[in-house]
């Protein structure tokens, strides 16, 4: 995500003020109540015959068990610990064929969409109630009733059935559920994207077990069958990667780093994925002397976050480790002193930076010193449909301007992207904004027609209630992996685009991302700072960035080994399980293109992000029709020579 930057005057006349290089804190104060997440997980091996599918997979009198259904409407439970398959129904109602199911001691209940079917214990049709929404979850309750959650519109919720009056009831509303089973100290256990938590249906009050903030546990995007929690306070899930894939159980306890005799790093990221975290988790595990404890913005604003950890690492204090979106501005801390210089300990270590993208080791804007590193990267681009630009992909800024003006369909850029959002991009990778600023003289001209041009396509193209349904020309998007590359050229060639990057004075540019850390420069524990940031730079660890597919690792050889072993696999014709695998081909150029986009892409201009941000701010009631062009211009000028003139 990209930083905000509205802070950052009065973050430097702060740093100003205080100074950063008092050496008087140090470490982060940890969390009263710090504890950190241990998973372990096993591949459950199932008895699956030809034509049987899971149906469902629970814990049944304090047994994990497993229910297999297949196409005449045989329904079988394995249990696990004997190794021993059983025939529990010899037939359902044809209906409930390949619905999901669960077992009581009375019921057998089976549900698909929005409805689920009551069954006795011979599987004859008892009852069937329909849901408003599609129920995606169903458990028995520590009472005994059933509960199912069910997804609409308006979000997740909690029902209780009544199967005598056979209706739902309750309404308890959830953020997120991922899953849900018999609670501890409540009738219900819910898991969702914070955590893991007995909620009370009729109050919504939560009590919870455990919460995946500030740990380096990311609850996965599988699919969720049953969990169960122990009586030391462990959860136990039973997942899979997709319905007929490989099915786990994973457990997980809390461990409280500070009584295993380790030394706490604070790491701040504004958001990490299940990549990052789960180096995290192994650096955790390997590391003896060091526990790395990750803490995002969970439930603070983005802005809250970042002017938090602005103002902490200002006064000498802040987290050991420094995440690019953690913070408003990484250059104004390594101007003031706030970032520690990494280049000694890349000497100390012998660590080749040839072997790494150039853009991997940052300056951070100053002279001398190299004050972050980055360990993943991804490119920003653009898809266009054909006639925008040249075959290339290419076209300087007015003819790209002209062409979208004088289309003359009914169309919008890219669903979810306003004129606000349009502007920005037309911005973003220019160095002097197309002439319209300055940088020596500290002067600006919004008052040109390529200006009034760019406001006027803005509006033209910005997705409004009235155009949802116009013909999108163009999708804004990004090359997270070779994987995704490979997704895009697919839906570029099946849709006639044409990939190209923002406009800028040298034509159309990709821009480049990097996620990089720093150290703070005081923290009291920088050598183990460095100690998690080598690792994260080591060729092994950033091998496991790809394993999401989130993240393209900065490291060469690891990078290029992704890449030879991604072609490998999609080469292969058949699964793990031996079915035959029909794949569309890659387009042909696909791996040339991906190598010549990391080549060519370039960071986003430094100083001109305060400037931008004024623009979208002012421009915004243009585009709402409360200013004219020149009015807006007129503002948009006297804030940019104020701001120019602070520069001094």
């Amino acid at each position: 995500m990209k930083r905000k930057n509205w802070i950052c005057l009065f973050l430097s006349v702060l740093l100003i003020l205080t100074g950063c290089g008092g050496n008087t804190a140090g470490n982060a104060a940890a969390p009263e109540e710090l504890y950190d997440i241990e998973v372990t997980e096993e591949i459950a091996e199932l008895p699956l015959q030809r034509g049987e599918a899971l149906r469902g997979a629970q814990y049944f009198k304090g047994e994990r068990i497993w229910l297999i259904g297949n196409s005449a409407g045989q329904v079988f439970c394995y249990h696990e610990e004997k190794g021993e398959r059983e025939l529990l129904l010899e037939h359902i109602p044809a209906v409930c064929i390949g619905h999901m199911l669960y077992r009581t001691e009375e019921n057998f209940y089976a549900y698909n969409k929005n409805r689920l079917t009551v069954l006795d214990l011979t599987g004859e049709e008892v009852k069937t109630v329909y849901a408003e929404g599609r129920i995606t979850k169903l458990c028995e309750t520590r009472g005994g009733g059933i509960v199912l959650a069910v997804e609409a519109e308006n979000g997740a919720a909690l029902k209780m059935l009544d199967i005598k009056n056979g209706i739902l009831t309750g309404d308890c509303m959830l953020t997120s559920c991922l899953g849900i089973a018999a609670g501890v100290e409540q009738e219900v256990l819910v898991i969702d994207w914070d955590g893991v938590y007995d909620i009370d249906m009729e109050s919504g009050e939560k009590s919870w077990h455990m919460k995946w903030y500030g740990t380096s546990y990311a609850q996965e995007s599988r699919f969720w069958y049953a969990a169960r929690m122990g009586e030391d306070g462990s959860l136990e899930q039973i997942e899979s990667e997709s319905l007929d894939d490989n099915f786990y159980v994973v457990r997980l306890r809390k461990i409280n780093p500070v009584e295993m005799g380790k030394t706490i790093l604070i790491f701040k990221s504004l958001y990490a994925v299940p990549s990052l975290k789960s180096l995290i988790a192994r650096f955790n595990k390997e590391n003896k002397e060091y526990h790395v404890v990750l803490q995002d913005s969970g439930d603070e604003s983005i802005q809250d976050f970042l002017a938090h950890n602005d103002m902490e690492i200002a006064t000498g204090k802040g987290p050991d480790l420094i995440a690019r979106d953690a913070v408003t501005d990484m250059r104004v801390l390594a101007e003031k002193g706030g970032l520690e210089n990494l280049e000694p300990y890349l000497a100390q270590d012998g660590i080749d930076m040839e072997s790494y993208h150039r853009e991997t080791f940052q300056s951070q804007g100053m002279e001398n010193g190299i004050y972050s590193a980055g360990y993943a990267m991804y490119i920003s681009n653009m898809y266009i449909k054909e006639g925008f630009v040249d075959s290339n992909g290419q076209a300087d800024i007015k003819t790209f301007l002209d062409n979208l003006e004088s289309y003359d369909g009914q169309a919008v850029l890219g669903m979810g992207y306003d004129s606000v959002n349009i502007l920005h991009h037309l911005f973003e990778m220019s160095d002097n904004l197309y002439g319209m600023v300055d940088w020596d003289q500290k002067t600006c001209d919004f008052s040109g027609e390529l200006w009034e041009q760019m406001l006027r396509v803005a509006k033209q193209y910005g997705l409004t209630e009235r155009n949802g349904q116009w013909e999108e020309i163009m999708n804004f998007g990004g090359i997270q992996s070779f994987q995704f590359m490979v997704f895009n050229e697919r839906n570029a060639k099946e849709n006639d685009l044409v990939l190209t990057g923002y406009p800028s004075e040298n034509g159309m540019v990709q821009e480049l991302w990097i996620d990089s850390v720093a150290i703070n420069a005081d923290s009291a524990h920088k050598d183990g700072a460095w100690e998690f940031l080598r690792f994260l730079l080591d060729e092994e660890n950033q091998k496991l960035l790809t394993a999401e597919n989130l993240d393209i690792p900065v490291h060469e050889g690891a990078l290029r080994e992704s890449v030879r072993e991604y072609l490998e696999a999609y080469a292969d014709t058949y699964s793990p399980t031996g079915a035959m695998i029909i794949r569309p081909e890659i387009p042909e150029g696909t791996e040339e293109k991906f190598w010549e986009c990391l080549e060519n892409a370039k960071p986003e201009p430094y100083r001109t992000a305060q400037v931008i941000a004024i623009i979208k701010e002012e421009a915004a009631l243009y585009f709402t029709g409360d200013k004219t062009v020149e009015e807006v211009s007129d503002v948009i000028e006297n804030r940019v020579r104020l701001y120019l003139a602070e520069l001094e």
